[in-house]
C-alpha cells in the first residue's frame, strides 16, 4: 500500500510540473492571421538554383563562389550524348532529342552548324537537318566497310569535305570534297600507307582559293580524335597538290584556327596522360594525346607556310614529378578572334589519377603576320574530374561541360549559370539563335 501511494504521489507531481512548463510556452504562440498565413510557401525556382549554384565545383581565382549569370532569351544549345543529339532552348532547362536519322556518335567527327542554321552530322553517311524542326536529308552515303574519320565545312557553308577509312584496316583511305550537292573523291591512298590523312579544316578567307584548300593532319591509323602534323591539299590542281606545313616529328600538331582568318594555334609537344581508373573521364577522351604547349602563328602564302610563332605556354620536359605537367584541352577562339580560351589540367600520380582543371583566357590582337597573343589569365578553377569547353555564346560568354552539368560563364565578370544537367558526359556542339552581342 505504501508503494502504491508513493507511485500515485509521484505521478501527480510529474503532471503538475509538466503543466507548469507548458503554460508559459503556450502563451508565446499566436494564432495565424490573414497577413502571415501564406508565408509557408516553397522557395522560388531562382532561389533554389541560386542555392544549387553555390555547390557547383567551379570557383573564382580567389576561391570565391562565382556570381549568378543571367542569360538572355532566344537561344538554343545543341549537344551530343551517347547515341543522340539534343537541343535545349533558352531557360527551359528541358532538352529534346533531335530526330537525327543515321547519326552515329564519334568523338573525332562532331556535328557542324552551317551559317544558315542547319545541322550537319555524320554516321551511316552525311546528313543535314533543321535542328528546330524538319526531317533529315542525306547528302552522301557511306560505302560498306568504311567509317567517317573527319568532317569540315568552308566558312561560307558552300563546300564540304570529309574523310573515310576502312574498318578492317585493309583498303583505301578517301577524302571527299566539293559543293554540298555534289562532293566527290579528291584524294585516295592505301590505308597501309601513312601519313593517314584526315581533315583539320578548310583554309579561311574570301574567294575560291580558300574554299579549294584543305588542311590535313595524320591520325596514324587511329579512328579516335588524333591529329599530328599539318599538310595543305590544293583542290584546284589535278591531281590535288599536297604540301607539308608542320612536321609531326617531334610530336606536334594543330589545335585551332582563328575564325575568318588563318591564325593557327598548335602544340609543339603532345603527350599521353594517365587514364583515370574511376571512369570519371570517358575512355575515348582519356586515351587521347594532349597538348603540353601552346604556340600561335599565321598561315600565309600559296602553298600556305608558317610565319614565326609566339609561345603562349612553353612545353615542359623531364620533370621529376608527373603531377607537375600541365596539359591543355579544348582550346577555342571567340567569334571575333580576340580571345582564346582553354582548359589546363594536371593529373595525380597515384590511382585513380584524378584531374584538376582551371580555365584560362588569352587576349589576341592584330591580324595576319601582326597577330599577337597576351599572357594567359586565370578565370576559374574547378574540382570537377572533367572540364571541357563547348561553344561560345557570344564574344564574352563561353559554355562548358563539367561532370554531368552544362555551364555558361562570362569571362569578363566570372558570373556563372547552368542550362541543363544531362548527368553523364555530353559534348556541346553549338549555340544558335538571334544575333548576340
Amino acid at each position: 500500500m505504501l508503494i502504491l501511494i508513493s507511485l500515485l504521489l509521484l505521478l501527480f507531481s510529474g503532471q503538475l510540473i509538466l503543466n507548469l512548463v507548458k503554460k508559459p510556452a503556450a502563451s508565446t504562440l499566436q494564432s495565424p492571421t490573414p497577413s502571415n498565413a501564406g508565408t509557408l510557401t516553397p522557395a522560388s525556382t531562382q532561389d533554389i538554383e541560386g542555392a544549387y549554384n553555390s555547390r557547383f565545383p567551379i570557383f573564382a581565382p580567389d576561391g570565391a563562389t562565382p556570381p549568378r549569370l543571367e542569360l538572355p532569351g532566344g537561344f538554343s544549345v545543341i549537344y551530343e550524348q551517347e547515341s543522340n543529339l539534343y537541343l535545349v532552348t533558352a531557360n527551359s532547362k528541358v532538352a529534346r532529342i533531335i530526330p537525327a536519322q543515321g547519326y552515329v556518335y564519334s568523338q573525332a567527327v562532331p556535328p557542324i552548324v552551317t551559317p544558315s542554321g542547319q545541322l550537319l552530322y555524320s554516321g551511316d553517311g552525311i546528313w543535314l537537318i533543321n535542328p528546330l524542326e524538319g526531317t533529315p536529308t542525306q547528302i552522301a552515303s557511306l560505302p560498306a566497310g568504311q567509317v567517317i574519320t573527319s568532317m569540315a565545312l568552308s566558312i561560307d557553308g558552300q563546300m564540304i569535305a570529309w574523310s573515310t577509312e576502312p574498318v578492317s584496316g585493309a583498303g583505301n583511305n578517301d577524302i571527299y570534297a566539293g559543293p554540298l550537292a555534289a562532293p566527290s573523291i579528291v584524294y585516295e591512298q592505301s590505308a597501309l600507307d601513312c601519313p593517314c590523312f584526315r581533315i583539320f579544316s578548310f583554309m579561311n578567307g574570301s574567294g575560291p582559293k580558300a574554299d579549294n584548300t584543305l588542311l590535313l593532319t595524320d591520325d596514324r591509323g587511329s579512328n579516335e580524335e588524333v591529329q599530328y602534323g599539318l599538310w595543305s591539299l590544293d583542290l584546284s590542281q589535278r591531281p590535288a597538290g599536297l604540301q607539308l606545313i608542320l612536321d609531326e616529328n617531334p610530336q606536334q600538331g594543330p589545335l585551332a584556327l582563328t575564325p575568318k582568318g588563318n591564325g593557327l594555334l598548335y602544340s609543339s609537344n603532345e603527350g599521353a596522360v594517365p587514364v583515370p581508373t574511376d571512369n570519371s573521364v570517358p575512355a575515348d577522351i582519356a586515351a587521347l594525346s594532349y597538348a603540353n604547349s601552346l604556340d600561335l602563328t599565321t598561315l600565309s602564302g600559296s602553298p600556305p607556310a608558317l610565319s614565326p610563332s609566339q609561345v603562349i605556354l612553353p612545353e615542359q620536359n623531364n620533370l621529376s614529378n608527373s603531377a607537375q605537367y600541365h596539359w591543355v584541352t579544348t582550346p577555342l577562339f571567340s567569334p571575333d578572334a580576340q580571345t582564346l580560351a582553354y582548359v589546363e589540367f594536371s593529373s595525380d600520380v597515384q590511382d585513380p589519377y584524378d584531374r584538376h582543371s582551371a580555365l584560362y583566357t588569352v587576349q589576341i590582337s592584330g591580324s595576319g603576320t601582326q597577330l599577337h597573343a597576351g599572357k594567359p589569365q586565370l578565370i576559374a578553377t574547378s574540382t570537377a574530374h572533367l572540364i571541357e569547353l563547348g561553344a561560345w555564346f557570344n564574344n564574352h560568354i563561353i559554355t562548358f561541360f563539367g561532370d554531368g552539368i552544362l555551364y555558361a560563364m562570362d569571362i569578363h565578370s566570372g558570373a556563372l549559370t547552368t542550362f541543363i544537367q544531362p548527368g553523364s558526359y555530353a559534348r556541346i556542339i553549338a549555340v544558335t539563335g538571334p544575333v548576340r552581342t
